[in-house]
């Protein structure tokens, strides 16, 4: 049952003051909430007519039924309870996505004490995940997150809820985890490249590598760098992996440049510049990046396409 408008934004106020953000939260008595489940009411319920009719018949086992019901009930409150105390939540990695797609977080899970089963995880609004957390050992968990405009988007209020072991109660607990996941700009086409090549101010997007690149050395290989930069004979030769590094003329070099899309809102600006960094990344172009308070020298490769799409998405406020 959804509360009224009002009562709602109290609601949340309320939770924002007792349940502040932290990458790091354990689970506690201040944290949990607990409440008979619907079958909970019926049992307790039934346990009460029982006790009712053995007053009345003056049954004794009637009686001892009743009791035994409500001591199951008491011990239950107990057991549920357990189940999400002492429960360690972190944050975990992200994966960032376009505006207006999905991205994902990472939750992990560890418990402080003891095996923590059944769990349910999930934002307001979307369908709950189960895991369980045993042996001691940690858990991790990807959550979809909306992505409904660019730039950082806060994770939502993480519920906790478990029934076990017996269902008669539901325990849960909000978690409000300082963890984020960028959006990149929604990437829009656009025909002239807002790129300058140094001493070559045409914005047409050139259709080749050059070839008159400086060999300067080489360095260890990094995640994401160009397969066709990697040498090869190198490891073959077992002198391990490495990278190869070249020297471009400043003539060759591509920046696109913030600048060059003059007249235009900041928002389409990004959206221009995003196209163009997964054109020129597709293209195996080296390229760099200029915008007001940031410049990212040129380079090719995973790491630097998503060093650009991230400074975009971060766009006016850099890391």
């Amino acid at each position: 049952m959804r509360l009224p408008a009002p009562l709602h934004d109290l609601y949340e106020r309320w939770l924002s003051r007792r349940l502040p953000r932290s990458g790091r939260v354990v689970l506690n008595q201040k944290r949990i909430f607990i409440f008979p489940t619907g079958y909970g009411f019926f049992y307790l319920l039934v346990a009460s007519l029982l006790f009712i009719g053995g007053i009345n018949y003056e049954n004794n086992l009637i009686l001892a039924l009743s009791f035994l019901l409500a001591s199951l009930f008491l011990v239950a409150i107990l057991h549920t309870y357990r189940n999400l105390s002492g429960l360690g939540i972190r944050n975990g990695d992200s994966e960032s996505g376009f505006s207006g797609a999905s991205g994902a977080l990472e939750v992990i899970l560890f418990p402080e004490r003891r095996d923590h089963l059944c769990l349910w995880l999930y934002w307001q609004g979307q369908a709950g995940q189960q895991v369980s957390v045993t042996g001691g050992e940690e858990s991790s968990l990807w959550l979809n997150i909306r992505l409904n405009q660019r730039g950082r988007i806060l994770a939502p209020r993480l519920k906790v809820e478990s029934r076990f072991p017996l269902g008669l109660l539901r325990t849960w607990s909000y978690v409000s985890l300082d963890h984020y996941c960028l959006a990149w700009p929604t990437p829009q086409e656009w025909p002239q490249c807002p790129a300058d090549g140094g001493d070559d101010h045409s914005q047409q997007v050139p259709t080749g590598r050059a070839g008159n690149d400086e060999f300067q050395g080489l360095r260890e290989y990094s995640p994401g760098d160009s397969l066709r930069r990697i040498d090869w004979k190198g490891y073959a030769a077992g002198k391990g992996l490495n990278t190869k590094l070249f020297e471009e003329p400043a003539g060759g070099r591509l920046w696109l440049r913030w600048d060059r899309l003059e007249g235009m809102g900041d928002e389409q600006r990004l959206s221009i510049l995003c196209h163009w960094v997964l054109t020129l990344d597709q293209q195996q172009l080296p390229y760099g990046l200029v915008l007001p308070g940031m410049t990212l020298a040129p380079d090719m490769g995973d790491v630097h396409r998503w060093r650009a799409l991230d400074a975009l998405a971060c766009y006016p406020e850099f890391d």
